[in-house]
């Protein structure tokens, strides 16, 4: 599986901001810049002008020309632009950044703690809904089994030291803090409950239920007869909400796809 590295970092600093610097308070995370561009972290600072951060596993010339770029798009010079990297920045890039007035630190997300109560929602550029409760509300009538979904993960699932998060888009996927992947997701888009198995297994956890749960599908069933067409959700099995006829009904496959997800942790 290929891993986007620097997930982890970013997931860390959405917490642990005030190791950023003091007063700065979340916007969103991929916030959107015109032409469909994202920066990964938006905040506002204490004086009330917006900090774009961009989180790399380390610095290079692409990555100073991205958050060039940023800027440029953003055209405000009261905003702030700042690159976040995993590993110690190279003098010679250290000396660019200085030249071009782009802000930068580092910290190696190893060395970052977070310890959470409970679980923290975090907006997604472009989202329609921005909070969980506007999520449940769209759901209508399966808001209720989305709810004690939620629930069950924030209240057992969830501990402080396995901290999850609630990624806020057209719907709400649940993460761990420390692993670079979702784990599950509810959607609004068809109402869909989507259990995500990055490592693989997909098929295998499919076989598994199938049978006590005849109502799961991969989009790989969908295409079979069409061999021009890909698995277009390799990773992911889905449910539409209205068929979870309990919590119960799908806590066994809920409880596999988060012991996935913290296998990964802690391999």
């Amino acid at each position: 599986m290929i891993q986007n590295e620097e997930i982890v970092l970013q997931n860390k600093l959405l917490i642990r901001h005030d190791l950023i610097e003091e007063g700065l308070t979340l916007i969103e995370r991929e916030s959107v810049i015109p032409i469909r561009m994202r920066c990964d972290i938006l905040f506002k600072d204490l004086h009330g002008e917006k900090l774009y951060i961009e989180v790399k596993e380390v610095v290079d010339d692409k990555a100073i020309a991205q958050i060039l770029e940023y800027r440029t798009l953003v055209g405000n010079e009261y905003s702030r632009f700042m690159l976040i990297a995993n590993y110690p920045i190279k003098d010679i890039y250290q000396l660019k950044l200085q030249e071009l007035q782009i802000e930068y630190k580092n910290f190696n997300k190893k060395d970052i703690e977070v310890h959470l109560e409970n679980v923290v929602e975090i907006p997604k550029g472009n989202s329609a809904y921005r909070t969980i409760a506007n999520v449940i509300k769209k759901l209508n009538k399966q808001g209720t089994i989305a709810n004690e979904i939620y629930e069950y993960v924030a209240k057992k699932l969830h501990t402080v030291d396995t901290p999850i998060i609630c990624n806020i888009s057209d719907g709400i996927m649940f993460q761990v803090v420390h692993c670079n992947e979702k784990f599950l997701s509810i959607s609004t888009i068809g109402n869909r409950l989507l259990f995500h198995f990055p490592n693989g297994n997909r098929d295998s956890v499919y076989d598994k239920y199938k049978n006590t749960i005849p109502e799961l599908y991969r989009y790989k069933d969908k295409i079979l007869q069409d061999a021009n067409k890909k698995d277009k959700e390799p990773n992911q099995i889905d449910i539409k909400l209205k068929h979870v006829k309990s919590l119960e009904y799908v806590k066994p496959l809920i409880d596999e796809a988060f012991k996935e997800a913290i296998k990964e942790v802690f391999m």
